[in-house]
């Protein structure tokens, strides 16, 4: 038995997985399909310094009177920034407009500039409102991480000169009417008071932070004030719902513990839920570690908070009862699939080991999931993990199958322990006969997962 002390390292996270692959439950009547939905992809809402910003917008088709405006500001450091029609379509089911926009990189303009550019999309929603059928008067903003901290910028900085910039359409109102952050920053300077074992360090110039503001914190910390949401609060600002996991290494929990203060003391309606056994994205700190609340209830309080400052909006509930039936679960065929993970690493050795767990789902319904215990590496059989499928009760051709893996690797000649994490998906099609990955672990330490669908 190998007794020394086993150092963690994270390797790989799909930020898409946790937003885009929500568990949705059809019992909801509410609760709109694809098919209810038209989808407008790509229109770019301004064009700045020659940069063209876009946005995503999904549209239910069975409203009965203009809706409130869900918009998310993807995540992504500041720095990898894409609008998402998955996330636009999560709230659209709902019956909302689901918005999904895109802001200037770091590396192209630093701040203000996100801002101005988020500023500009809520101002053009309003100029195109009669087209889309957004009601002006309710526009909802959220995101993760760095989404997060621009959406709660957006909330509590309503009619400042410096951040509402001279971007298009300044005859209408960039004012929002209800967020929700995840996990999002707030004060920069204080981003580094944490015990956690594997933050990062705020203060270095290669930091999300110190790239955002063009330069290290302790050089601009003007700058840092000006970005703080906290600044700006006062008694008239929208309800903030905020959510943080208590073991976010790259995004400390005081950042929303401040805010919560902050807006709490002003009067602001707002909540504050604090995930267990959570890092950043709310992904388990450990591999096998149980999140409290869920991601899917995490999901379910967004919706939740925007229904109640924003409205439920009006759908006409026959066009949605009069879909065609779904089939029958019992004529049904049975679906066979096997999920398989293969490992290649340098201490092929009976002291390696892989431990996790893995979940394959599709049309937000879990459809398996098992344990993986592979506790002897030494030979390439070994190394191989393979669980036959059989699903029943649901049609999967066009829709898309989501699987992933979630556990810890030990390589016995590195010494050292891989924790990882990762999602796929691919739209299923019957000559698929099985999916999973191939995970790679190089003696330099770097390691890699490659998707695998097996036909």
């Amino acid at each position: 038995m190998n007794n020394k002390k086993v150092k963690r390292k994270k390797i790989s996270s799909l930020v898409l997985i946790f937003f885009a692959a929500i568990c949705i439950s059809d019992s909801d009547p509410q609760i709109l399909d694809k098919e209810d939905i038209a989808v407008h992809k790509d229109i770019v809402f301004t064009v700045v310094d020659g940069h063209e910003l876009k946005l995503d917008i999904a549209v239910p088709k069975c409203l009965k009177a203009p809706a409130p405006a869900i918009v998310d500001i993807p995540g992504g450091s500041w720095r990898v920034v894409n609008n998402s029609t998955e996330d636009a379509l999560f709230y659209a089911k709902y019956g909302f407009i689901g918005v999904s926009i895109t802001h200037r990189t770091s590396d192209i303009a630093i701040f203000p500039a996100a801002v101005h550019d988020c500023k500009t999309a809520i101002r053009w929603l309003r100029a195109h409102a009669k087209e889309y059928n957004i009601d002006p008067n309710q526009i909802g903003v959220t995101g993760f991480s760095s989404g997060g901290h621009l959406a709660v910028l957006l909330g509590t900085s309503g009619g400042d000169s410096y951040l509402e910039g001279d971007g298009d359409y300044q005859d209408h109102s960039s004012s929002v009417q209800a967020v929700v952050d995840h996990f999002g920053p707030t004060n920069f300077l204080e981003m580094n008071d944490s015990e956690l074992a594997d933050r990062i360090d705020h203060f270095s110039e290669n930091s999300p932070e110190s790239l955002f503001l063009g330069g290290p914190l302790k050089e601009k910390r003007e700058l840092a004030h000006l970005a703080n949401p906290i600044i700006y609060i006062d008694s008239e600002d929208p309800p903030v719902f905020i959510g943080h996991g208590e073991k976010d290494g790259l995004v400390i929990i005081n950042q929303s513990e401040l805010l919560y203060e902050a807006l709490k003391k002003a009067g602001v309606s707002t909540d504050f839920v604090r995930v267990k056994n959570a890092d950043h994205m709310y992904r388990p700190y450990i591999w096998d570690a149980e999140i409290s609340p869920t991601i899917d209830d995490m999901n379910r309080l967004t919706i939740e908070w925007f229904q109640k400052w924003l409205g439920k909006p009006e759908l006409d509930l026959t066009r949605i009862a009069n879909r065609k039936p779904k089939p029958d679960i019992q004529s049904l065929e049975k679906i066979h699939l096997y999920y398989r993970l293969t490992i290649e690493l340098p201490g092929k050795t009976i002291k390696s080991f892989c431990r996790g767990r893995f979940t394959v789902r599709a049309g937000g319904e879990i459809l398996a999931k098992g344990k993986i215990e592979m506790n002897d590496l030494s030979s390439a059989e070994k190394r191989i993990f393979q669980q036959d499928l059989v699903i029943t009760g649901v049609a999967l051709n066009g829709e898309e199958i989501m699987w992933n893996f979630q556990g810890e690797i030990f390589d016995s000649e590195l010494d050292e322990k891989f924790e990882i994490m990762y999602m796929q998906g691919e739209k299923y099609e019957p000559s698929i006969e099985g999916l999973g990955y191939h995970i790679r672990i190089n003696k330099d330490k770097t390691a890699g997962i490659e998707k695998k669908v097996y036909r």
